[in-house]
């Protein structure tokens, strides 16, 4: 998937926009620049397609607007021990267990430790197995969602039995059939020289449960950085490893998914295989960027400066009276909007709806049509100027 970036901005322009890089504070959409009271967006392109996001690792701790560090929280009770151990140092994310490191879920999840990052967490997100129950009530949070695009890691894996490397894709969950899992990849050493990946539907009724294995031939996934890649179409998933194609899954996932990166240790009984006690502590796995790159549709030109044109509404209907409220926020609510570039690209980004008055509250009691107004979460207000996100209500 590796392309040139085409000779596009100046050398003056590349300049402010590095210098940029190392000052702003945004890990998403990495492409603002302040000019006077302008403030631009100024793309970053690879071939055919722009960079939306970029995470380098540069600072410690991560950036609680994009990182959260408890892991699928709400199921355990004890938030805690979900809590992942990591630093970043050398430009590297690295994911640690410790032998001091305790099980995250031992009534569901038996001694599997975990030290993982996700961009988005929510009450009840990912149910994992039968009977679990909610024991922490989680404020949603979205941090980087993306529905299609390209998306890249460079990583290094764990060298001991035992210990597995994720990176893998939730659905956000508005519904409960978003809820497709994408395994880009789980390599644990107790399955040789491979990269496994596979989907599963849960319970999204359009997907299907795929399984594909790569034999990575004389890489080192243990002691090498490897490029682990994949591009999401309206058709499925394309994946890469070192820019080789290596397997596809065929599946119409259309609502927008979250990253999550993962240390696993099974000292018992866990699925991957025979645990290795002698092995060195700490164990690490170790990310060194993240990107995620939008395809330019071929009617539409790369731009010098971006510019948002236009977004999707949604329409929300329920029956008169029969709504639940979670967080001020109505259940099943779209979180998101789609906001559409100058270039033909899009972004996903999280919305914050306005407050549910007792106004507003009255309406859902008896029918009729409303709109509602939410805060665009992600976008610098100067490029965003007043626009919000607007939601069409319709009541039964």
């Amino acid at each position: 998937m590796k392309k040139q970036i085409k000779p596009l901005l100046t050398v003056a322009v590349i300049a402010a926009l590095f210098f940029w890089l190392h000052q702003s504070d945004y890990a998403f959409l990495r492409a603002w620049q302040a000019n006077g009271d302008e403030t631009e967006m100024i793309p970053v392109y690879n071939g055919d397609y722009r960079l939306i996001f970029e995470e380098n690792f540069d600072d410690d701790p991560l950036d609680p607007t994009i990182w959260n560090d408890q892991y699928l929280a709400s199921w355990t009770p004890d938030p805690e021990a979900a809590r992942a151990v990591y630093e970043v140092a050398d430009g590297n994310l690295n994911l640690i267990l410790t032998e001091d490191t305790q099980p995250w879920n031992p009534e569901f999840d038996g001694t599997v430790r975990t030290s993982s990052v996700m961009t988005g967490n929510r009450t009840g997100l990912h149910e994992f197995r039968e009977g679990l129950e909610v024991r922490n009530d989680i404020e949603p949070f979205m941090g980087f969602i993306s529905q299609y695009g390209v998306f890249e890691i460079r990583a290094k894996m764990m060298n001991s039995l035992g210990n597995m490397a994720a990176w893998w894709l939730v659905g956000i969950q508005d519904t409960p059939e978003q809820d497709v899992e994408v395994d880009v990849f789980e390599n644990a050493l107790n399955f040789g020289n491979v990269v496994t990946a596979s989907l599963y539907a849960h319970r999204d009724p359009a997907a299907r449960e795929q399984h594909f294995v790569f034999d990575v031939g004389d890489a080192d996934l243990s002691n090498e950085f490897h490029l682990y890649t994949f591009e999401w179409t309206p058709a499925g998933f394309v994946f890469y490893f070192d820019d080789e194609e290596i397997g596809t899954f065929q599946a119409e996932v259309a609502y927008p998914m979250i990253s999550i990166l993962s240390a696993y240790e099974g000292r018992e009984n866990w699925w991957v295989g025979p645990f290795d006690p002698a092995a060195p502590y700490p164990k690490v796995f170790q990310i060194d960027y993240m990107k995620v790159w939008k395809k330019v549709p071929e009617d539409f030109e790369q731009v010098d400066k971006l510019k948002i044109v236009s977004q999707d509404e949604a329409t929300f209907t329920l029956p008169a009276g029969q709504y639940a409220v979670e967080h001020g926020q109505l259940v099943g609510f779209p979180s998101y909007v789609t906001l559409r570039y100058n270039d033909g690209t899009d972004t996903q980004q999280w919305v914050k709806w306005e407050e549910l008055t007792p106004a507003i509250l009255k309406k859902l009691e008896q029918p009729g049509t409303f709109k509602l107004k939410g805060e665009i979460i992600g976008v610098p207000s100067a490029i965003l100027g007043t626009r919000k996100a607007i939601l069409q209500i319709v009541v039964n």
